[in-house]
């Protein structure tokens, strides 16, 4: 039995990685010959693959995205797809509803994530996502996604008021009726930044995405072990499920339509 990886780039590249180091047996495809790297069977079309595969990580151009994840899952395939999952909500509807479907959500393996203290009355959260490199299509949907979808896991709802467009782009706006303010930007120069300032009525949290650490009201507390990467692709594999991960994803896209 394995695991298809459809998809070599960035993010490809990274799962694989994973997927070796969990002793997994990858089964690879990607339309450029070129991305053989010899270790593992390699195709570049889904219909020359002659393994049973279980299930699949896609992590290919976002505008393929459905098309790949649909077709696996229209054979029953778990899969677990790369953000953004598709290029538009009505897009993305065609598979959105589908059981074995995930999409991925990675800084919900962060340490401060899971680590966030429960039952505090938060009045305003700041946070910046500051990155040296580049994605895919701009800074919101490459960045402000991971932002969003943790604001709507650890909050609610959210509502975008007012977008700025820069070097480093800003959006305002609340998470189940509490403020914020979200910047990133691609090729920062500064320091590069992934951190979250939260003011609650109990003190100051400091989320470190970078430094995977967390600090509230002065005490920090850091990751001891593992990674969120590798965290993520393990439960995938073993069936254990991020509720609500392909809502999110829809409501990010919807979103990010409204004020692109």
């Amino acid at each position: 039995m394995h695991v298809l990886l459809v998809g070599l780039g960035n993010m490809g590249m990274k799962y694989l990685a994973k997927l070796e180091e969990l002793q997994e047996l990858p089964v690879l495809c990607d339309i450029d010959p070129y991305k053989n790297i010899g270790k593992h069977p390699f195709y570049c079309h889904f219909g020359e693959i002659k393994e049973s595969v279980v299930r699949a990580i896609v992590a290919v151009n976002p505008e393929d995205h459905v098309e790949v994840a649909g077709r696996l899952l229209s054979e029953g395939v778990p899969v677990l797809l790369e953000k953004p999952p598709a290029l538009s909500s009505k897009e993305f509807a065609l598979i959105a509803d589908d059981p074995n479907l995930e999409v991925s959500e990675i800084e919900l393996y962060s340490f401060p994530v899971k680590s966030f203290p429960k039952d505090i009355r938060v009045k305003e959260i700041r946070a910046e996502r500051l990155n040296r490199g580049r994605g895919y299509i701009n800074p919101l949907w490459d960045l402000a996604w991971h932002d969003l979808y943790v604001l709507q896991y650890l909050f609610g709802d959210v509502e975008v008021s007012r977008v700025r467009e820069g070097e480093i782009w800003e959006l305002e706006g609340s998470a189940a009726g509490v403020p914020f303010t979200l910047r990133v930007a691609w090729e920062h120069r500064g320091e590069v930044r992934r951190r979250w300032t939260l003011r609650a009525e109990e003190g100051e949290v400091i989320m470190d995405f970078l430094r995977e650490e967390i600090t509230f009201n002065g005490h920090i507390r850091r990751r001891s072990g593992g990674d969120k990467l590798k965290e993520m692709v393990s439960d995938f594999l073993r069936g254990s499920r991020r509720r609500g991960s392909t809502l999110r994803a829809m409501r990010n896209l919807k979103i990010l339509e409204k004020i692109s």
